[in-house]
């Protein structure tokens, strides 16, 4: 297991900063709150399970540089993928809830967010669901698992072809920070990818009812959207789904 204070003091101008409390343990990573003089940071340690799980460090380092040229997300003050050390500034604010996602006004916010993000250019390697979902399933290897791939599968070839667009590809609720506006965090998937996957993420992670995803599908495309565009957003929900049941298999096998 790492040791934070070693690591923190590995940094350089980090070396006296205190460490005030673990922010977050998850299956590929802990974090945790620092403190140097009035400042305030995050250092992320990455566990084996990143590796395991396919995410790509170099790339979100090269997603992270960009989104701070943009304006969108703090600069990276160190990031070490070799060891899978990640230090930011903290964000102060708090996250989203679903309850969040039961205003009009804040759909519309979300999606203006995400229009100013899929205009960047779509830097960082791509991300492929398809290829997370088969390496999910070939890790569980049951027979479940093989059946819900077989789902995912069948649901992604029914996907339309799509540019490719900067995306954050992990849009639940604890990544949307109010903070001076609203902002997202933890950009560990992001990549190129179709838009249209961040907004299904968005309706189906969070179970939203027609109207309200006919609101953020209106409010992200700014005209009336068309029958076609509401197929487009079922076919990513669908597939999404069958992406979090074998996340949720993966994760919960470890």
């Amino acid at each position: 297991m790492n040791n934070p204070r070693a690591i923190l003091e590995s940094i350089p101008g980090f070396e006296s900063a205190e460490i005030i409390r673990r922010e977050s343990d998850g299956p590929t990573n802990e974090s945790w709150r620092v403190m140097r003089g009035s400042e305030c940071f995050v250092l992320r340690l990455d566990k084996p399970e990143a590796a395991r799980l396919g995410l790509d460090r170099e790339s979100e380092k090269d997603v992270c540089e960009a989104l701070a040229d943009a304006g969108l997300a703090p600069r990276p003050l160190h990031f070490d993928v070799e060891a899978g050390v990640y230090l930011r500034p903290y964000l102060p604010g708090w996250s989203w809830t679903p309850k969040d996602l039961e205003q009009t006004a804040n759909l519309e916010r979300l999606a203006l967010l995400l229009r100013s993000l899929h205009a960047l250019p779509a830097v960082g390697r791509a991300f492929k669901p398809l290829k997370a979902a088969g390496r999910y399933a070939r890790q569980i290897g049951t027979v479940d698992a093989g059946k819900l791939f077989e789902r995912a599968a069948l649901a992604h070839t029914l996907i339309e072809p799509y540019t490719p667009v900067l995306c954050h590809n992990d849009l639940f609720c604890e990544n949307i920070i109010e903070c001076d506006g609203l902002t997202l965090i933890d950009w560990e998937y992001a990549g190129p990818g179709d838009p249209f996957f961040d907004l299904a993420i968005v309706v189906q992670h969070h179970g939203l009812k027609a109207g309200p995803a006919g609101h953020l599908l209106w409010a992200y495309l700014q005209h009336e959207p068309r029958r076609a565009d509401h197929e487009r957003l079922a076919k990513q929900c669908r597939f999404y789904q069958a992406l979090l049941d074998l996340w949720n298999l993966r994760v919960g096998a470890t």
